[in-house]
């Protein structure tokens, strides 16, 4: 309210000066009677008053209604700030901006120190709100987790929560970025304390985690899934029942690595595919008449990356159908290249050689299969990242794209007879193809590359576990019931039993809840808390994935000093926050008013100074304009 209260009286810590008692009670006699003159007493005696009519805190917020109107604009400039991914130096000129059009906007908080604190304080309040709501319904949690290391060099580890709110109109679990903290060790001790600690301070006690945290997931990373040591003995020793996931989509990304260390030819494919792609990315002058070969032959040009790296397989696929998509542009460039006398000899040579390699039937074939395989793992890959896949939807696909491929064993894929076809013919998309018949550069035998494919996703992506779940969770899918399951009304009670012991659910209410929809074949709501923990187990971690990919756009070289706490709340409003339209500050303004923090129109707090642009050479221009 613009007063000075001393401290000793705020903080109830009166005390009196003298020697001898007489001296002692004179001197608080004294203090007490000039503190009851003062006009913060006063102040506060009126604000007791008052407050008989209601809570205290209703009187003084109501008393500071001007003061909360023009905060709350303030508020809503720094959440568009942090919404929009703008720069905090963006944040005075959106005052001044708003100051021009005939808004008051106060006199303080316009600073960018100020923009980062309502920036933290917003997305904390929303966190404890959030947190405080999931913990008050019961409802079942899953986590998600990854680790990164950010372009300031900082270990920090990136929560997502898994969650259908219960009590709500909520039908299907989503994904909720949580908190990003940072590691101060890259152990399992060091990121077990770090997450145990961060769900702590959000109130999810010890007792709530044990009884609804149903899984965790993350990536295969040693610290993580280590059995003897890792993350995964850590959470299963705190809290038995809880599932330990490791992300199918990493899963799938290994199964393609033992399939290429296994399979003779893969290898030689791959070089040539990254031969492609350091021609192209390293020299502006080869992208460049690569365009004008494509411009000539009326082809639109795909960008040509590398294949089966650290990227995900959807990325594979995009760079090998980019060279089928290319090919004939490729082939002229190569054709133009190896007879550009403005080239020196050794450059005319690789060309030369590149055009024999491209041209060859064993490369077409090769070609051909990679784009047929990778097509489908990338489609399934894609499939698997999706917020709404759950266990047994997910079991049931890998299965499908498993028998798909034992099927390509005999019947091949629609590339692979585009590809055949022409290399009969020796003639592909306009170029004359020949045969290498080399004994030690054979084509990709595609009976043993389907086989190994399939053998390596069969033991990477389905364990024991992880299958017995995915088997019990079939019991909620009508299109396997057995036809005469109204006759047979025990049907499924061994599955529910097993899952309510693992989920932790009510087990007679589940087992009755599943007669009656065996019986009315439509979904009672005693059954509703399965289906929805079910769904809650997320099949794969690509959501951390998406986070660090908005922290990098936030983290950027000009911008790598911000504190992780910073790029924490920059994430959650980017990610969880309302859109601006749906946004109402005035809860906030109120918790960080109630909190002690000043207004945007305090007095008693220097004013920010607004020095007016000026540049001597151009004063006199500016006058006209």
């Amino acid at each position: 309210m613009g007063m000075k209260i001393a401290t000793e009286w705020a903080s109830g810590t009166v005390t009196f000066s003298g020697e001898n008692p007489r001296q002692q009670l004179r001197s608080l006699r004294k203090k007490i009677c000039v503190h009851k003159e003062s006009s913060s007493h006063k102040a506060a005696q009126k604000l007791v008053a008052e407050a008989d009519k209601g809570a205290l805190e209703t009187v003084v917020l109501k008393a500071q209604s001007q003061e909360r109107t023009v905060t709350a604009k303030v508020f809503q400039t720094a959440y568009k700030v942090a919404k929009e991914n703008q720069s905090f130096h963006n944040f005075e000129s959106e005052i001044d901006l708003q100051e021009l059009n005939g808004l008051d906007m106060g006199r303080i908080l316009h600073s960018t120190n100020a923009c980062i604190n309502i920036v933290n304080h917003i997305a904390e309040e929303m966190r404890k709100n959030l947190t405080k709501k999931i913990v008050s319904s019961n409802s079942k949690i899953s986590l998600i987790i990854d680790e990164s290391t950010t372009l300031s060099n900082v270990s920090t580890l990136i929560i997502y929560l898994r969650t259908c709110v219960a009590k709500t109109s909520m039908t299907s679990p989503v994904n909720l970025f949580l908190d990003l903290i940072e590691l101060q060790y890259v152990t399992a001790r060091g990121i077990f304390n770090s997450l145990l600690a961060t769900l702590l301070s959000y109130g999810m006690t010890e007792e709530y985690l044990r009884n609804n945290l149903i899984c965790v997931a993350c990536d295969g990373a040693a610290v993580m899934v280590e059995r003897k040591s890792g993350l995964k003995k850590l959470m299963s020793e705190q809290f038995p029942s809880v599932i330990f996931w490791h992300c199918v989509n990493h899963r799938l990304e290994l199964a393609v690595a033992g399939t290429v260390k296994e399979v003779s030819g893969i290898n030689r494919f791959k070089a040539f595919i990254d031969k492609l792609y350091a021609l192209y990315h390293a020299s502006p002058k080869n992208s460049r008449e690569l365009q004008i070969c494509a411009n000539l032959l009326e082809v639109q040009l795909l960008k040509v990356g590398r294949i089966l790296s650290t990227r995900w397989v959807a990325s594979s696929f995009r760079s090998v159908s980019a060279v089928w998509e290319n090919y004939e542009a490729l082939v002229e460039h190569f054709d133009q290249a190896k007879q550009d006398t403005s080239r020196d000899q050794k450059e005319r040579c690789m060309y030369q050689g590149l055009q024999r390699k491209i041209t060859s039937t064993e490369f077409v074939l090769d070609l051909a299969l990679m784009c047929d395989a990778l097509q489908e793992l990338s489609e399934l890959s894609l499939e698997l990242q999706h917020w709404s896949v759950d266990l047994h939807s997910a079991n049931q696909k890998i299965k499908s794209l498993v028998q798909v491929f034992k099927e390509r064993r005999v019947k091949p894929g629609p590339y692979y007879e585009m590809a055949a076809k022409a290399a009969e013919g020796h003639q592909f998309q306009g170029a004359e193809l020949h045969s290498e018949s080399r004994r030690n550069d054979p084509p990709i035998n595609t009976n043993t590359f389907y086989t190994k494919l399939c053998e390596s996703i069969e033991n990477r992506l389905i364990d024991s576990e992880d299958a017995d779940i995915a088997e019990w969770a079939r019991v909620l899918d009508q299109n396997r019931w057995p036809t005469d399951v109204q006759d047979n009304l025990t049907f499924g009670e061994m599955e529910v039993r097993s899952l309510c012991k693992k989920l932790q659910l009510p087990e007679r209410d589940m087992i009755r809840g599943l007669r009656e929809y065996l019986v009315e074949k439509k979904l009672p709501e005693k059954l509703l808390p399965l289906q929805r923990a079910l769904n809650t187990i997320p099949v794969s971690s690509s959501e951390c994935e998406r986070g660090f990919s908005q922290m990098n756009l936030i983290i950027t070289p000009t911008r790598a000093s911000l504190l992780t706490r910073t790029v924490s709340a920059l994430l959650y409003i980017r990610l969880v926050g309302p859109p601006l339209r749906r946004f109402d500050p005035t809860r906030y303004v109120d918790s960080w008013i109630l909190s002690g923090r000043r207004s945007a129109v305090t007095t008693n707090s220097k004013k920010r100074s607004r020095d007016l642009e000026c540049d001597d050479n151009l004063d006199e221009i500016w006058k006209f304009l």
